[in-house]
């Protein structure tokens, strides 16, 4: 083999050489860094689960749940009974919708229906069909089906608007609720002047 052909020969060989030692050089930066990466994201992920259970932890040790309960308010409801106002209260317990209907038909404190806050929900002291309970809730696919217990109190058109309203509100704030429907101790809907049970369908 002449000289010039082995010289060529040899630059080729260091060329391919430096070419090998260059890409697993790189691949092995490259590996690092997708290691790296992959560490950080399983420690985002444990740090989360972590941070959720923490949640958990607390909701379960949880004494009182602050929610609000939506009253009517004079004069400002009088007229146009979709004016409900929120006002704080602290639930005892995890069924929290319960607690606020509850409230409702207890209606507002003395210091409170001094700066005109009143609730038009108001059931009749007569027989109860639930274990004499004056209403029952369930919450199903995100529709919260409130069913009376004991005979509504109804006083007029206004007034049940304004029930009405004060009801849907107070079991909208929560989450898991996005469609309320009010149901009168017979099983129609409460609120249905029609007749035709509307809010079943």
């Amino acid at each position: 083999m002449s000289r010039p052909v082995l010289i060529t020969t040899t630059i080729i060989a260091i060329v391919l050489l430096l070419a090998t030692v260059g890409l697993a050089v790189f691949l092995f930066i490259k590996n690092q860094d997708i290691n790296e990466q992959l560490q950080q994201k399983t420690q985002e992920l444990l740090n989360c689960q972590a941070e959720e259970c923490k949640q958990c932890e607390e909701c379960k040790t949880a004494t009182t749940y602050p929610i609000k309960v939506y009253f009517s308010k004079s004069p400002e409801s009088i007229d146009d009974p979709t004016k409900v106002y929120g006002v704080d209260r602290t639930a005892t317990t995890l069924a929290v919708a319960t607690y606020a209907i509850n409230q409702l038909i207890a209606g507002p404190t003395a210091d409170e229906a001094k700066f005109g806050y009143f609730s038009d929900v108001k059931v009749r002291n007569d027989s109860s069909i639930c274990n004499n309970n004056d209403f029952k809730i369930a919450v199903k696919d995100t529709v919260a089906t409130l069913q009376f217990c004991r005979t509504f109190d109804a006083i007029g058109t206004m007034s049940d608007a304004r029930a009405q309203e004060e009801i849907k509100a107070s079991l909208l704030q929560f989450p898991t609720v996005k469609k309320v429907v009010v149901l009168s101790k017979s099983g129609n809907c409460q609120f249905d002047l029609s007749g035709l049970n509307l809010c079943l369908q």
